[in-house]
């Protein structure tokens, strides 16, 4: 969530597009294109035609996100609603493959428009990209820093922000069974941390010279190589704490009551509900 620079970014927009969709329907989710532009316009001082070109790249993709990605995440959301909670593990691995794809066909979108749209840059602003990306980190270090929480019962908070999204309350008992399975997880915060700022300084170098012959392929390759980031021994600590995450929420899965079930349908039905006024708004089948 992932093969490209804006994985982190992107998850959040689909989570954005579940919560304006059990929100407030169609009025929240056709902002998502202002979301975005806002997202882009704070890297750095834009010319008015270049702010212009983002929101124009925004709107552009909240149209194809809703004609090509929007009714993926309808079926995604279907085929939840008949799982077989004593059997999930197909249903879930199933899922998280066609979410991946999701995040995947968006990375695969942007690619061209970003590199169209980072051939006009100037040196300055270049410059003051950098200077953004260094500002998010140093932020994020700030906040990691004041953490009271250790970093495990950080992963414990947004399993359970992220089953109540799905309308399930966890008990004390499903906490205690994730935090005993979260033992496993591999800790890799700070190799990511490392790897993403080198991935980032060859990323501006190659942004600096988007004036130059081969300026396109060199940045869609590298663009692309950020599925291989890390030696071996850190893509297996991912692929295992994928494996443990599957393996988290097939668990879950199998000790959920009747009221927790019924409340996991109706959440279903306010995305599917909201999702179906959407696709139909913008006539798509």
């Amino acid at each position: 969530m992932v093969n490209k620079l804006l994985k982190i970014f992107l998850s959040a927009l689909i989570i954005l597009v579940l919560h304006s969709c059990s929100l407030a329907g169609s009025w929240v989710y056709e902002r998502i294109d202002n979301y975005i532009s806002d997202y882009f316009k704070d890297f750095a001082s834009f010319s008015a035609e270049q702010n212009r070109e983002i929101e124009s790249i925004s709107e552009d993709f909240l149209d194809w996100f809703t004609l090509n990605e929007l009714p993926k995440i309808k079926v995604i959301l279907e085929d939840l609603k008949k799982i077989d909670l004593g059997n999930s593990s197909y249903v879930i691995e199933n899922t998280y493959e066609k979410g991946e794809k999701i995040v995947n066909g968006i990375n695969d979108y942007f690619e061209k428009p970003i590199i169209d749209f980072s051939k006009g840059l100037s040196e300055e602003q270049i410059a003051q990209i950098g200077l953004h990306f260094e500002k998010l980190r140093k932020e994020r270090e700030d906040r990691r820093s004041k953490e009271k929480k250790e970093y495990k019962e950080r992963i414990l908070d947004n399993y359970k922000s992220g089953f109540d999204r799905l309308g399930i309350k966890l008990n004390k008992d499903q906490l205690n069974l994730i935090e005993t399975k979260l033992q496993n997880y591999n800790e890799i915060r700070k190799e990511w941390s490392d790897l993403q700022k080198s991935w980032i300084e060859e990323f501006l170098r190659i942004l600096s010279t988007n004036r130059s012959d081969g300026y396109d392929g060199r940045m869609t390759l590298y663009l692309r190589s950020l599925q291989d980031l890390g030696n071996e021994e850190f893509r297996e600590k991912i692929e295992k704490n994928e494996t443990l995450s599957l393996e988290i929420l097939e668990s879950v899965l199998l000790t959920i009551d009747e009221k927790q079930l019924r409340s996991f349908n109706r959440s279903l039905d306010v995305y599917l509900k909201s999702i179906n006024r959407i696709l139909a708004n913008r006539k798509v089948n």
